[in-house]
Parts: structure tokens; C-alpha cells; sequence
């Protein structure tokens, strides 16, 4: 029958103790560890997707060489060529608003100054590039339940922070995408209740702008990367033998694409910002500035709204999806004789040796972790005597199912034997667990296992000693449990303990890696070593060219990235913007205090009026040619109305030349105006226009260069 669905699989028995008898031989469990997962079927078509992508670079690309199959280390490596770089630029650049983007144009004058910056922007490019596919291919492979929650929350933390360390490196170019990259974070900003003068009078004029604000995104922009350096540390800690950095020669092979592709095309800034001026078409770096279409467009309310929303969405992943927690592994201390082999095969460091509590003669026994144990059986591949595994796919239980398979097929006709990872193509294998028969797979009896890495020597061996012709072992690509395909491996050619005895015809087993979305391919292989042939060659590049190749397609997906086609919102036509921070008059206001008020109070406090103070609210005034065209009163700050008042206005102007007055008054008397200026001006469709006001520097207008 076909096994696909997770109601043809029978509920796992309970623990089966020290040893397997024969009432035994006839349960089928649910070898699955990982928990069921809502969406299952979009995971396993956007994983599909990704995995033929994966196996086409793999059919062209040695695996040593292939960044697609290590991607987080890759990432790793361009991050600290990014961090590199950038400290080598502060021989160029000046961090000062005003000297900013003439640094920039010093910078690209020099041959060497230019090969920096390309660099650095290139390998930033890369970096979150390949930090999008490592987190897209874990996610499609549903990598984020259970122990593994902490991974996916510092994880998403540091894909968030390196996004910020790109933005606010746009920023300081200070260029005509830089302006858009102010105004928008200006936005965001200016809804938090933090700030007392809002962040975007700073970007009203080019006069305005706060050289101090400047700074402090530089320096924001020089220190978020020690966060995010945190960020990664506690994404790796509960791995063992985690790749932080690729090997050698990809290293090597990255900084040559990166230099090659900095002296080839360097990418050059834009226009000098001017916030008079509305941009037209840009192009912006798409894996950093994509966010303008939304800065550009929505309210910092909505903007708030929505990145939180994203950001709790992606992450309750880990709990929002998984129903249920994967079942752990589990110790039978009386099979345990303290070999440390599962503590030293257990990918996520779950597993540990702890002082002896069944009085036998070993002075340990492992222990395991719940809560860093993800339920992958690799334990039990590591475990000759079968003290360590799944108590729902217990290894000495299932060998006793697998030899009753093999004992009911007549002496020389036995069939081939396969275990298959669970994870693998088992779901698409018209499959009978009870008897493993499959009808995909002629000539084979079929077990489906947690992991390639669960599969015990010893059980090889019993079985090949019953006479089955074979023992086929389909382990997936990219596994879910890290280093699975990599023990079975090694244990098959005698290098880890437990491994596979000398005495054994090792042409008699064969392990083979199956991508999930490829069954037929499965189905070949299986064919072919029935049939008593050999493993099949593939012809490859050899590591160095792979290497350049490798490099060359990823190099030119991160330019094709950096230069995206964008508009941004175009006026309907000129604007004035009216801008001040001004302190009303100060005036006391007094009400008599009632008998019976003064009753209630203490002797001491008793009063026959109360004062308070604040300050008088400012009103503002335009004329456009001798016309009102606005009037608006400001209302005075702080909780007390004592502080000063704030406004920021933009209004439309007609194109043409005009006679524009501006007046305003603090002192809260009717028809009085204590400030008033005039200035007649041209405008043109697309410019804008700002008046500034101040009280000891008056009316300042700042018009289009």
C-alpha cells in the first residue's frame, strides 16, 4: 500500500528494555523524530524548488567547493572581508554630513580607494545574499522546531541586524539614495515618544542637518557588527563542530571573486543628496534599500505596525508551527558501558557523560539533554550494545524486525535490503512498513530510518551474514541532522567507531545521497546495485575550476542585485516646507481656591488661589502672494505645557513666481505678530522650499541650488 500519509503508520510501543524478543518483531513505529508541521505541503514545494537548484550546482561543482551547500560559513567569510574593508576606508572617508559625499568622490579618484569600497560593498552584497538562501533552504526544510529555537531566534536577530549595518551604511554616502534612506528612517523614528525635537526638521534644508545625527549613524554603523558577533556566537553554541569558516581554499576563492569583481566594476556613488530636490530614477542596492518602496510610501505608524508584525510572525516559527515537541533520545543505562561514542557523534551536543547510578563496574554513563536533543537517532548508529537511541525506534528492536524479514524469504533468493532516511524520498515509495515490500524498489525489502547516521554497523553485519545479496543505505542531501550521511560514511570505511568489520565484503553495502525531490534518481541507483554494479562516476570540475565558477555565478548574482531601477514618490509639484522650534511666552495662570478645597488640605498648604505656569502656544501665518494660504497654532510641549513648541509643515506651491510672507507670534495676543519675514521667489515644478525659523537667527530660507 502507499505509505504517504501519517495515519498508515502505526503508534510507537513503549520502551522495549534491555533486550528484543520475539513478541517484538511485528511493531512498526513511526520513525519519524521531527514534529508534524502546519503548511507541510508549501515547505516541501518551496524545498523542492531549492533543492534542484542545489543538486544542478552540485552535478557541476565539486562539493568542497560549492557555497551553495555551506552558505552560512560563506556568509561568515564575507561578513569579516566586509569588516575588513570597511576599517580601510577610514583612511578616505570623513564621517561629517558636510564632507561626506566630496570624501566618497575622493575615495572613487583613487584606484586604491575605489577597490576598497567595491570590495566592501560587494561582499556586503554577498553576505546577506548568501545569509537569504541559508536561512530560506533551513526554513523550507523546516529546521526551527523544538531544541532548535534558538538557533532560528538569534538567527533571525542577526539577519535583522546585518539588514540595519547595511542601511546605515547607505546613509552615510551620503548620496540621492542616502536621502531617501534619512527620510525614511526619519519616519520610523520620529513616531517613538523619545525624541523632543522630531528627527526630520533635520532633513528640511541642506542647512538643517545635524552634523551630530551623522555621527551617530556612523558610529551605529561601526558598532551594531559586535552585536551581531554576539548574535552568531549564540547561534552556534548548541552545535558541535560547527563550520564558522569555509575551508581554505573557498576562502581564497571568495576574496579573488570579490577582488576581480571590485576592479571590473566598481560601483560608483550617486548625485550628492539635496533635500530641496526630489529624485527621479535611482538605483539602489536591492539586497539592502527595497524597504524604500515602503519607507517611501507609508507612515511611521504603518511602517512600526508592520515591520513588528513581520518580525513576531517570523518569530513564533518555532513554536507557531510545530504541534509537537520531536521525541528525544533516550539511555538504557543497562546497555551503556561509557564508550563515549554518542557523546562525541551528537551534532548538538545533547549528549554527556555523567557519574554511574546502576552500581556496574564503568564509573559513567551517558545522559542526555532534552532540551538540545532533536531526535535524530545518530546515537544509535554510534552504539554498539544499543544503549543509546529513540525509544520509539529502538536499534536492537528494529534489527530483530529487519532479520524477521529477511528469516521469511527462502535461503538464495533473499532479496537486497535498504534503509532509507525517513527524510529523504520514502514518502514518495509505494511502501508496505509491515513487511517492507516496495513496489518502487523490486528486489528490496525496505526499512525507513530516522537518519543515514542512525544505522548501526552491527545491524549491516547481522544482515549480510542472514545472505541478503546487499544492504542499500539512502541517505539525504543537505541532511536535517547535520553530520549523519558523514558518520555513516566513515563508519563504513572503517574510520569511526563503530565501524563496519574488515572481514565484511564492503562491495556488499553502499551508502548513496538522494535529494528529497529526486525519487527517480533513487530508483536508478538501487537498480544499478542490485544488478552488481558499481557506483556511478560523475564527471565534475576540478576543485580549482569549480572553485572560479562557483565564484563567477555568485559574483554576478550579487552585481545583478546592486543596481536596481527605482523611483521614488514624484510631487504633483513644488512645496514650502515651514520649520521651527520656538519657546511661547511665558504666562501664569491662576483660579481661586474654594473654602471647601482649602478645608480638606493642611494648614500649611491652604492658599487663596493657585498658580501654575506654562508657555503661550505659537501661531504661524502664510501668505502667497498677499493671499492666506495657511494658519495653523502650535501648542506648547512637555506634560505641563511648559516646554517649547515644534512644528514641521510641508504645502503645496504653485510653480512660478511668487511673493511669499511668513509671520508668527508667541505672545498669544489676538493680531499680533512678534515675527514676520517676506521673500518673493522662483520655483520650479520639481523643487521645494524651506523656511527655517529660529529665535536668535529669525527666518532662514533655504531654496533649491
Amino acid at each position: 500500500m502507499h505509505d504517504g500519509s501519517r495515519a498508515a503508520r502505526l503508534q510507537p510501543a513503549p520502551d522495549p528494555g534491555p533486550a528484543s524478543g520475539p513478541a517484538e518483531r511485528g511493531y512498526t513505529p513511526d520513525p519519524r523524530p521531527e514534529p508534524a508541521v502546519r503548511f507541510d505541503g508549501a515547505f516541501r514545494a518551496v524545498e523542492a524548488v531549492l533543492l534542484k537548484i542545489e543538486a544542478a550546482s552540485r552535478r557541476a561543482l565539486p562539493d568542497a567547493v560549492n557555497p551553495l551547500l555551506d552558505s552560512g560559513a560563506v556568509a561568515n567569510v564575507l561578513l569579516l572581508i566586509a569588516c575588513a574593508t570597511g576599517v580601510l576606508l577610514l583612511f578616505w572617508y570623513s564621517p561629517s554630513v558636510h564632507h561626506a559625499h566630496a570624501s566618497m568622490r575622493e575615495l572613487e579618484a583613487s584606484l586604491l580607494g575605489r577597490f576598497v569600497r567595491a570590495a566592501h560593498r560587494y561582499s556586503s552584497d554577498a553576505c546577506i545574499a548568501f545569509v537569504a538562501w541559508h536561512a530560506l533552504k533551513l526554513t523550507a526544510a523546516r529546521r526551527f522546531g523544538g531544541a532548535r529555537w534558538l538557533a532560528w531566534v538569534t538567527g533571525l536577530a542577526a539577519l535583522t541586524l546585518l539588514w540595519l549595518i547595511g542601511w546605515l551604511g547607505y546613509w552615510l554616502v551620503w548620496d540621492e539614495p542616502a536621502r531617501q534612506v534619512a527620510l525614511g528612517t526619519a519616519r520610523v523614528l520620529d513616531v517613538l515618544p523619545i525624541f523632543a525635537d522630531p528627527i526630520a526638521r533635520s532633513f528640511v534644508a541642506d542647512g538643517t542637518i545635524n552634523s551630530l545625527l551623522f555621527f551617530i549613524v556612523f558610529f551605529a554603523h561601526m558598532l551594531i557588527p559586535l552585536a551581531m558577533g554576539i548574535a552568531l556566537w549564540l547561534h552556534i553554541a548548541r552545535l558541535q563542530r560547527s563550520d564558522f569558516l569555509t575551508p581554505r581554499k573557498v576562502t581564497l576563492a571568495l576574496a579573488g571573486a570579490t577582488a576581480l569583481l571590485s576592479i571590473v566594476l566598481p560601483p560608483l556613488a550617486a548625485a550628492p543628496a539635496r533635500m530641496a530636490n526630489v529624485p527621479g530614477r535611482l538605483a539602489v542596492d536591492a539586497w539592502y534599500l527595497t524597504p524604500l518602496w515602503l519607507t517611501d510610501r507609508l507612515g511611521g505608524g504603518a511602517l512600526w505596525a508592520l515591520s513588528l508584525g513581520l518580525f513576531g510572525l517570523a518569530l513564533s516559527v518555532p513554536w507557531l508551527l510545530a504541534k509537537k515537541k520531536p521525541k528525544p533520545a533516550d539511555i538504557v543505562t543497562s546497555r551503556c558501558n561509557a564508550c563515549n561514542n554518542c557523546v562525541t557523534d551528537c551534532p548538538y551536543d545533547a549528549i554527556s557523560l555523567v557519574p554511574r547510578t546502576d552500581g556496574r563496574k564503568f564509573d559513567t554513563q551517558a545522559q542526555v539533554d532534552p532540551s538540545r536533543c532533536v531526535g535524530c537517532g545518530i546515537c544509535a548508529g554510534s552504539c554498539a550494545s544499543g544503549g543509546s537511541g529513540l525509544p520509539h525506534f529502538d536499534m536492537l528492536r528494529e534489527r530483530a524486525r529487519l532479520e524477521q524479514w529477511i528469516e521469511e524469504q527462502p535461503e538464495g533468493r533473499r532479496q537486497h535490503v535498504a534503509l532509507i532516511c525517513d527524510d529523504a524520498v520514502s514518502r514518495s515509495l509505494d511502501l508496505d512498513p509491515g513487511t517492507g515490500a516496495c513496489a518502487s524498489l523490486p528486489g528490496y525489502r525496505v526499512m525507513r530510518v530516522p537518519c543515514a547516521g542512525w544505522v548501526n554497523a552491527i545491524t549491516l553485519e547481522r544482515a549480510l551474514r542472514l545472505g541478503v545479496p546487499g544492504v542499500l543505505i539512502v541517505a539525504c542531501s543537505g541532511c536535517r541532522y547535520r553530520e549523519g550521511p558523514t558518520w555513516a560514511a566513515e563508519r563504513l570505511g572503517g574510520h569511526r567507531p563503530p565501524e563496519l568489520s574488515a572481514r565484511v565484503d564492503r562491495s556488499r553495502v553502499r551508502l548513496v545521497t538522494v535529494d528529497r525531490a529526486a525519487p527517480a534518481r533513487l530508483v536508478a541507483e538501487a537498480a544499478v546495485f542490485r544488478e552488481g554494479g558499481g557506483p556511478p562516476r560523475r564527471r565534475k570540475l576540478p576543485i580549482a575550476a569549480g572553485a572560479c565558477l562557483a565564484c563567477a555565478l555568485a559574483a554576478t548574482a550579487v552585481w545583478g542585485g546592486q543596481a536596481l531601477p527605482y523611483t521614488p514618490p514624484q510631487p504633483d509639484g513644488p512645496s514650502l516646507v515651514i520649520s521651527f522650534r520656538h519657546a511661547g511666552k511665558i504666562e501664569e495662570r491662576c483660579r481661586p481656591v474654594s473654602d471647601e478645597e482649602n478645608a480638606k488640605r493642611p494648614v500649611h498648604m491652604r492658599r487663596p488661589q493657585e498658580c501654575s505656569r506654562g508657555r503661550q502656544s505659537v501661531r504661524v501665518e502664510l501668505q502667497i502672494d498677499g493671499r492666506a494660504a495657511f494658519a495653523k497654532t502650535f501648542g506648547a510641549s512637555g506634560l505641563w505645557a511648559d516646554g517649547p513648541s515644534v512644528g514641521l509643515e510641508r504645502l503645496p506651491l504653485p510653480p512660478g513666481r511668487h511673493r511669499l510672507t511668513v509671520r508668527l507670534d508667541d505672545s498669544g495676543e489676538e493680531g499680533a505678530w512678534a515675527f514676520t519675514d517676506e521673500r518673493e521667489l522662483e520655483i520650479g515644478p520639481r523643487e521645494s522650499v524651506a523656511v527655517v525659523f529660529g529665535r536668535e537667527s529669525g527666518f532662514q530660507w533655504h531654496e533649491a541650488p
